[in-house]
């Protein structure tokens, strides 16, 4: 079935002359009764199927009931049961079905009564369209009246405002007594009534459609005289809020009275505001603001309590930031004490006066530290000043103090980042440039006394010092301990700053010392004590590694500070190490320097004819080492310990050298064996000094070990057995070239230079197909033989 469209055109011969609202009524009913129509036709369909599928479910249900014989005896029963639930199902369909028409019936009233009320209200709409029609010549006609209505209203103004008008002269008069006499309400009193006379006056004036600008200047120049009463008073008011911390102690009346006018005026603002978004009327001289002028007052009086109280500067004491400081910090304890106890009930709650007194504080302060700091600051006032803004200001002997009752964390940093972060790096290069000075002057003055006639001083073990080490350790100590007065933070950041400086110094140092050589060697009698001396530097340079480690295990722990700052203080701690590690054997280095210089011709006369006969050279070279051994003695044991070392190797190895430079020819087997016992019997007398001052040095693996095998293969009588000997020299100084083999055998004169090539390149061509790595360290590898003794 097609459902009808509700939009088709409907025949209405009848209805050609309806109004419009019965017009839609009708075609509602007309739509609604085909939709009925519908509707049923719908249904009727659908109960037809619905009894077909009833029938069909009840047939199944009774073949169900009476399937076995027994239940037919209950067929009574069932029968009732279907009765009962059929009864239920119609009552249930009766009840939905009323509720369903009285809902349409109240559906229907409603509709009808909303009919009737749609014609009144048009034919009231009507009634209004007609009456609307005269309303012009109305206006027309009122004319005269409202013009009557702004006289009337003008003398109305002016009948009140008469008294006031007549009297203002004796009330100007009478007000400026009252603020001479200090009787503020009741100068303020006869001032309000003075600006309402004239402020209404002017609105009045300001109403009218066609204003007289000679009226409006008239009646201002004839209240001139309120504007400046309005001045005076506001002059006595921000007088008595200048001194409020100390009025409020005495007199808080006048305080109260001061606000209270305040707060007259604000609401005297407040109104004029109103009143000119409707008319576009401001009186003259509104709004004063003069709540906004009284933060702005006292704001100025804390200013000038905090800079009020510098009375020195640095030309008059050096402390003079110290007492500034501490003047502030108990004038600021002080007045907040007084706000808190004093001025909270004296004060609005609006003003919520502790806390803006509070700021007022936090950012006058912190201006007049930005002003200090502008101005400059020098040496340790740096430390006051960040003390003070980094522990003081927020610590419980300020702000944090337990009667206040402040939360710090909401103020926020005294000094922004910036500002700290500038005044902390001009704070490192202070400590920079102080290490800087200090230690040149340092250095000069322990320069001047590497020259005295007197030797150098001596510690408990009897070991040469200097005092660098120490006054280092002081230095650094002092400026460590100071930092940590202002921040952990500071401090990791000084003794970073520190180990580069001392970095820097032993580089200075070394300079220095190099320097003091260099004259020493220009003219050795100049200098007495320059032996004792280089051994005070080396014994220096060995204490300032232990004054380092000290340092390091007082102040730095590792994993209290950023991974980063760890990293850097392990990286300069190292490298600041090193380089004084470098410098003590650059001091070993000018001992043996001057041991060599005096033995240099000792060395020369080495494995010559004459030495050959003659122990003169190899006597003279121990008992000097004997000699120097006896100064080396002041040294530290380690750095003893490294001299010696040092010393041992290098006389080995000019010893060696001496050996592989061929000075003398042997031309039988008589002179090698001479020579190859003498070169064995001095390498036992050197060991025997060295075993005098080091027992344990030549103990194990003694160099002297390298002349006694280099003279056994001298030595050797049969020249097919130098192989078994160089391979036994080569296995235990595997760093032999072939440089040496060549000439060492060349010393014996019993082999041609083509035999002893040969020899040696078979010799090492077999150690080489041996050998699994690399060859280990020996003196050989510092022992270079020139090419030209082989041809």
């Amino acid at each position: 079935m097609i459902e009808p469209d509700p939009r088709e055109a409907v025949d209405l011969p009848e209805a050609a002359d309806l109004p419009e609202v019965e017009l839609m009524s009708w075609r509602g009913r007309h739509y609604s009764r085909r939709r009925r129509q519908y509707c049923v036709s719908v249904i009727k369909m659908d109960v037809g199927e619905a009894e077909c599928e009833a029938v069909k479910r009840a047939t199944l249900l009774v073949e169900n009931m009476l399937q076995r014989p027994d239940q037919l005896q209950k067929v009574d029963q069932q029968r009732r049961r279907v009765q009962r639930k059929k009864a239920s199902v119609e009552a249930m369909l009766k009840t939905a079905m009323q509720s369903q028409l009285d809902g349409v019936r109240t559906g229907l009233n409603q509709l009808q009564s909303a009919l009737t009320d749609l014609r009144e209200i048009k034919t009231c709409l009507g009634e209004v369209e007609t009456g609307l029609v005269r309303v012009p010549e109305l206006s027309k006609d009122l004319y005269e009246c409202r013009e009557e209505y702004v006289r009337h209203s003008q003398y109305a103004a002016a009948m009140e405002n008469l008294k006031h008008i007549f009297t203002v002269p004796e009330s100007v008069e009478k007000t400026e007594k009252w603020i001479a006499e200090g009787r503020l309400l009741y100068a303020h009193q006869c001032l309000m009534d003075l600006e309402n006379s004239r402020d209404d006056l002017l609105f009045e004036l300001h109403k009218l459609p066609h204003q007289n600008p000679n009226d409006t200047r008239m009646l201002k120049e004839y209240f001139a005289d309120v504007n400046k009463l309005s001045e005076d008073l506001g002059k006595q008011v921000w007088i008595i809020l200048q001194r409020t911390l100390n009025t409020v102690r005495k007199e808080p009346t006048q305080i109260v009275t001061a606000l209270r006018i305040v707060e007259r005026e604000e609401r005297a603002d407040l109104f004029a505001l109103q009143r000119q978004k409707g008319s576009g009327f401001l009186p003259p001289g509104r709004p004063k603001k003069w709540h906004a002028r009284t933060l702005e007052v006292l704001e100025s009086a804390v200013v000038q309590r905090i800079e009020g109280n510098m009375f020195e500067d640095r030309s008059d004491s050096k402390n003079w930031l110290i007492k500034h400081l501490e003047v502030i910090r108990l004038l600021v304890l002080e007045d907040m004490k007084v706000i808190r106890s004093l001025c909270v009930p004296c004060f609005p709650p609006s003003f919520d006066i502790v806390t803006l007194y509070v700021q007022m504080y936090h950012t006058s302060l912190s201006n007049h530290l930005v002003e200090l700091i502008a101005g400059g600051l020098k040496d340790n006032e740096f430390v006051t000043l960040l003390s003070w803004v980094l522990n003081v200001y927020a610590g419980p002997e300020l702000m944090g103090h337990p009667t206040l009752n402040t939360n710090v964390a909401k103020l926020g940093p005294l000094l922004e980042n910036k500002v700290l972060e500038d005044l902390i790096a001009e704070y490192l290069t202070n400590v920079n440039n102080n290490y800087d000075s200090w230690m040149n002057k340092a250095l000069e003055i322990e320069e001047k006394e590497w020259y005295r006639s007197e030797p150098p001083q001596q510690d408990p073990d009897s070991h040469y010092k200097t005092e660098v080490p120490q006054l280092i350790h002081d230095m650094i100590r002092q400026n460590l301990e100071v930092a940590n007065t202002i921040s952990s933070e500071v401090q990791v950041r000084v003794l970073i700053c520190s180990l580069e400086q001392v970095r820097m110094f032993a580089g200075k140092f070394d300079v220095a010392v190099k320097r003091y050589k260099d004259t020493y060697y220009s003219d050795r009698s100049q200098i007495q004590y320059y032996t004792t001396y280089i051994i005070a530097l080396a014994n220096s340079c060995q204490g300032m590694v232990d004054v380092l480690k000290n340092i390091k295990a007082q102040f730095w722990r590792p994993g209290t500070t950023t991974t980063t700052n760890d990293t850097k203080i392990a990286t300069k701690f190292d490298a600041v190490l090193t380089v004084y590690q470098n410098v003590r054997n650059h001091m070993c280095d000018h001992l043996l320097e001057e041991a060599l210089e005096d033995l240099q011709d000792h060395f020369t006369a080495l494995l010559t004819a004459r030495w050959l006969h003659n122990t003169e050279p190899m006597d003279t070279i121990c008992l000097t080492l004997s000699d120097y051994f006896n100064d080396y003695s002041h040294l530290h044991q380690k750095n003893f310990d490294h001299v010696v070392q040092l010393v041992l190797n290098t006389v080995t190895m000019r010893y060696t050298t001496a050996i592989l430079q061929k000075r003398i020819t042997l031309k039988t087997q008589e002179d090698r064996k001479l020579v190859a016992e003498r070169i064995i019997a001095e390498a036992e007398k050197i060991a025997t000094v060295f075993e005098q001052v080091a027992p344990d040095l030549v103990k194990f693996d003694s160099p002297c070990e390298v002349m006694k095998g280099l003279a056994e293969v001298v030595k050797v009588s049969d020249v097919d057995f130098i192989s078994l000997e160089l391979h036994r020299l080569l296995r235990r100084y595997p760093d032999l070239t072939s440089d040496h083999l060549t000439a060492l055998l060349l010393l014996r004169g019993d082999l041609g230079r083509l035999d002893v090539r040969q020899r040696v390149a078979d010799i090492m061509e077999e150690m080489r197909t041996q050998r699994t790595g690399p060859a280990p360290k020996s003196i050989f590898s510092h022992i270079h033989i020139s090419t030209s003794l082989f041809t």
